[in-house]
């Protein structure tokens, strides 16, 4: 074989140049790329495997989210390496319970701590060794923006965990970011008018926000929502806060919360657990209490003190969908222990779930792991993976799907979930031509 029988040839043979091969052809002869010294041999599918990597925090404030997308995300490859859950249903064909592509799928899970230099450093490397075929996760808004980037420069599919920022499927869109939560914009208009049937007409607003991408995402995006209505809200301005605030006492004046009578805490993980805290004990009981993206992690820090407290959440048990109670049931059959009969499952667990999934469906489908094959098969992909009919949109790679809307609950026997399912609200996603879509250009 000479130079110019083999497309790669005076390339480094890597493994990513392997998987995408095996995808295509089902063996790879490496006879001729070996470079000096390099022996011919054939490699088939039957032994190789396929990487893919979560990037969540383990530690931090963000944490309990990481936590929750690994459940989600290490039982979705343990139903694609041995069957069960959506592996097998009819919606999900392509997926034998053995791999994908005749590739075993293995897992790499690598701590962000909430850190976009720490995620680089730690992304990069194995990027750089072509050591992943997908990766998935983040949950701090700087963390998703550093592996939307990576995925760009690198050209490898990434799917977005818990973090709505806007610009990740706007203006900061790239062809190999894919989201399958929804966005801000989508969330905000979901939640402000349930609200808004429960409350009296007049209200005063306050925000207490995240000073990073994903707080100030809500505080502005919710503010929009609240000025182009024809709500009689008044917004009274919000305050900032640095991601791992455990006192907000020191950092809000009371005087400033006089007059408030609606409160949004912008706020994730243990930051939106302090704060409901600090909000119980300094707010009057008549002030109604928003935590824009609740998850269960917060449930279960704060017990019945959630109650009342509105929100959305990427996933519900009562969504009422086939594939929804498909997801629940294998999810409590593998993490449910001891004392707890049942156990609910959350958002990010769902979110990182069903991404896995939808991936590994796309690279059957395209018969290629190549991130080029896998953006084909999922533009325009209509799909359902637990929360309802969806749509991977052409235009901005943003999933069009439902959005739970909630309010907190006291636990019943008869209630496992401490949030009460107010509404799965369709139809709210701006179109292709309105923000924050318009801005990306793929």
């Amino acid at each position: 074989m000479t130079a110019d029988d083999c497309d790669n040839c005076g390339s480094p043979v890597t493994r990513r140049r392997v998987l995408e091969s095996i995808g295509g052809a089902g063996t790879l002869a490496l006879a001729g790329c070996l470079g000096s010294g390099g022996s011919s041999t054939t490699t088939s599918s039957d032994d190789e495997s396929v990487t893919i990597a979560l990037t969540a925090p383990e530690t931090g404030h963000y944490a309990p989210l990481g936590e929750h997308e690994r459940d989600g995300f290490e039982l979705a490859v343990t139903h694609l390496n041995e069957g069960g859950g959506l592996v097998g249903d009819s919606e999900y064909s392509s997926l034998s319970g053995d791999g994908v592509l005749g590739s075993t799928v293995e897992t790499a899970v690598l701590d962000t701590e909430s850190s976009p230099a720490t995620t680089e450093s730690k992304v990069r490397p194995r990027l750089d060794g072509d050591e992943f075929a997908a990766f998935f996760g983040g949950v701090a808004g700087s963390v998703a923006e550093t592996n939307r980037d990576l995925a760009d420069e690198y050209e490898t599919p990434y799917f977005v965990g818990s973090s709505t920022v806007n610009a990740l499927t706007g203006s900061d869109c790239s062809p190999h970011v894919y989201r399958h939560l929804f966005n801000t914009t989508t969330l905000a208009r979901s939640l402000v008018p349930e609200i808004a049937s429960d409350v009296p007409d007049e209200q005063s607003i306050f925000h207490v926000y995240a000073d990073a991408p994903e707080g100030n995402d809500l505080f502005q995006s919710i503010n929009d929502i609240v000025t182009d209505s024809d709500l009689d809200w008044r917004p009274t301005g919000g305050i900032s806060v640095r991601p791992g605030t455990t006192n907000f006492d020191s950092a809000i004046n009371d005087d400033i919360l006089s007059d408030v009578s609606l409160v949004f805490l912008d706020l994730f993980g243990l930051d939106a657990v302090n704060a409901i805290q600090w909000a119980r004990a300094a707010l009057s009981d008549d002030t109604t209490v928003v935590v824009p993206y609740l998850t269960r992690s917060i449930a279960e820090s704060l017990g019945d003190r959630v109650a009342g407290i509105y929100g959305t959440v990427g996933w519900h048990e009562d969504l009422g969908t086939p594939l929804s109670s498909t997801f629940g049931e294998a999810y409590q059959r593998e993490y449910a222990s001891g004392d707890a009969e049942t156990l609910a499952a959350s958002g990010p667990a769902q979110t990182a779930y069903a991404q896995v999934i939808l991936y590994a469906h796309a690279a059957e489908r395209a018969g290629s792991f190549d991130a080029a094959a896998i953006r084909n098969e999922l533009e325009g992909l209509e799909y359902a993976a637990g929360a309802g009919t969806q749509k991977m949109r052409a235009c901005d790679h943003q999933s069009v799907r439902s959005v739970p809307v909630v309010r907190g609950r006291v636990r019943s026997d008869s209630a496992d979930d401490r949030f009460e399912l107010r509404g799965a609200k369709r139809g709210m996603e701006p179109g292709c031509e309105a923000p924050p879509a318009a801005s990306c250009d793929l």
